[in-house]
């Protein structure tokens, strides 16, 4: 009886497949496709942030000029120049 049940076993784990259904292949592809393009999508976004942050920094500078600023100056959103009002450098508002 014990023989059989090992008999059993054994021609289970011989029949077991060798190799993936073909959905099961393709959908893993799928899938790694899908992964393969949201990194790429996520390094696109992070290359326009730095650009955008780039022309941010380009036109603060070109402000400055315009205005004749110093690093010791500032300006609010409201375009009112604060002449000897910059924070200190590091220090965040």
């Amino acid at each position: 009886m014990e023989e059989n049940k090992v008999q059993e076993l054994t021609n289970t784990v011989t029949q077991l497949p060798e190799k993936l259904a073909d959905i099961d292949r393709l959908s893993i592809e799928l899938a790694n496709s899908r992964k393969e393009t949201a990194l790429s999508e996520a390094k696109l976004a992070l290359a326009k942030n730095e650009i955008a942050e780039l022309n941010h920094r380009n036109l603060v500078l070109q402000i400055f000029q315009k205005y004749g600023l110093s690093a010791n100056d500032s300006f609010n959103n409201d375009g009112t120049i604060i002449r000897g009002g910059a924070l200190p450098q590091g220090q965040v508002k």
